[in-house]
């Protein structure tokens, strides 16, 4: 799976009749299949902010192929968007924020359910809830208490079993992740109930103080999501924000909740759906990031989801360069100073 921007595709559109609409694509997908060639799904914003047209090339190894072309309106598709949580009340708070602007304001079409863990700082977290409730008038919210031991995987499992209104769409979501109504967008458009489940790469945030070089110099959090490779990574290697329909989740049997703690229950979905009838659509999504938060990886892990704690932690820091810079930055200081003393 891949992303691409039509530009880059070399397509004389003016053939399949969308030259009149070109201006207005989203991120679209490829995907090669090696016997058969590589099949294009193009998407196309419609005259309303919920409507959209999806034109699904092939090209088989000889001529361009039209597949089909349909519209498609996402006006009545509800997101429950599913937040496990212990603790961590200002990382909510600053979630509260973005789900505020972007997800009430901007989108609409969403429900929040989140899943607390323990009962301390319980209530701070209820009267974010309330107040978010008062202040834009949002009532699509549910939040559920297990007096137990954290679990992402419990949590979101109970999470999705919780609601009792239909098939509805699921994101599973973490409190460190910064979405836009596009990757909202992109979520709808990606899944389809017994057909296909969407696994987004989504874009990792190094260090904000050792890309801005100091706390003092660190801008807000809207403006430093941008995607370069010394502000951050594709995050290739996780698989813990997904969309799917509910049913689907259902049919597959749910994460493994024997899995404590951190990490894994992820993979083990992922692999679930891999070997299911369903397609699964894995691309960078680039309205989808992770801030960058410091990364404790508890002494009672097992050894395997230790080494996946411990990596993750190694690559959210910094680049390669950064780090380098910082490795050896007693050579470069050295350097500076003889500079300093022997001017040309």
């Amino acid at each position: 799976m891949g992303t691409f921007y039509l530009e880059l595709l070399h397509l004389k559109v003016v053939n399949v009749g969308l030259a009149e609409v070109c201006m207005f694509y989203l991120p679209g997908i490829t995907r090669t299949e090696r016997d058969k060639g590589t099949l294009y799904e193009l998407t196309f914003r419609g005259d309303s902010t919920h409507e959209f047209r999806r034109l699904v090339l092939f090209r088989p190894f000889g001529p361009l192929l039209k597949v089909k072309s349909e519209k498609m309106d996402t006006a009545d598709v509800l997101i429950n968007i599913i937040v496990p949580l212990s603790r961590r009340t200002e990382k909510f708070r600053h979630f509260m924020h973005n789900f505020r602007e972007v997800s009430v304001r901007q989108d609409g079409r969403v429900h929040l359910t989140v899943v607390y863990f323990g009962k301390e700082q319980m209530s701070e977290v209820r009267s974010m809830l309330e107040n978010t409730s008062r202040e834009v008038n949002f009532k699509n919210y549910t939040l559920l208490q297990l007096d137990e031991e954290f679990s992402r995987g419990r949590g979101l499992d109970v999470g999705a079993r919780a609601w009792k209104g239909g098939n509805v769409l699921l994101f599973f979501c973490d409190v460190d992740i910064y979405f836009t109504t596009e990757f909202l967008n992109t979520c709808r458009l990606n899944t389809q109930p017994g057909k296909k489940v969407f696994y987004p790469v989504l874009f990792s945030q190094y260090n904000p103080t050792l890309i801005y070089g100091s706390p003092e110099h660190i801008p807000p959090v809207e403006q430093q999501l941008v995607i370069k490779k010394d502000t951050g990574f594709w995050r290739d290697f996780g698989f813990g924000m997904t969309c799917q329909y509910r049913s689907d989740f259902i049919n597959i049997g749910g994460f493994d909740i024997d899995i404590k703690g951190w990490g894994g229950e992820d993979v083990h979905l992922y692999r679930k759906y891999l070997h299911s009838n369903l397609l699964v659509v894995r691309a960078p999504s680039r309205g989808l990031f992770h801030l960058w938060h410091e990364k404790h990886c508890a002494d009672e892990l097992p050894p395997d989801q230790y080494r996946m704690c411990m990596q993750s932690k190694a690559m959210n820091e910094a680049s390669h360069g950064q780090l380098g810079m910082l490795f050896f930055r007693h050579e470069i200081e050295a350097h500076l100073r003889k500079q300093k003393q022997n001017p040309k």
